[in-house]
């Protein structure tokens, strides 16, 4: 198996939103550039989960994690890294060409 090119990952990353990404998992409630909620990965009462629609990251002030929509997608699903990247790829309509890795 191949290694993703930085410029593909670049390409989703550029054409995800990372706002309705995250809004498929969490109820979130719009103060300008910044999107909170509940955060998903710990329990509270209180929304400190920040989603930036400038930066296209997101943030918890109550435990610290925080990312982009890849990241998101990998916590969020239990995913690992190939596997968000190939998941957003079929959804913003990017192709995978993998680059060849000369064997050691």
């Amino acid at each position: 198996m191949g290694r993703i090119p930085e410029e593909t990952i670049q390409q989703i990353r550029d054409r995800v939103d990372i706002v309705e990404l995250v809004g498929r998992y969490v109820q979130l409630k719009r103060s300008g550039v910044n999107n909170f909620g509940l955060c998903p990965f710990h329990g509270e009462k209180t929304p400190s989960f920040n989603v930036n629609a400038d930066r296209q990251s997101f943030h918890c002030f109550g435990c610290g994690e925080g990312g982009n929509a890849i990241s998101f997608l990998m916590k969020i699903e239990g995913l690992g890294f190939r596997e968000a990247v190939e998941k957003l790829a079929a959804e913003v309509g990017v192709e995978i060409a993998e680059e060849r890795t000369s064997p050691e």
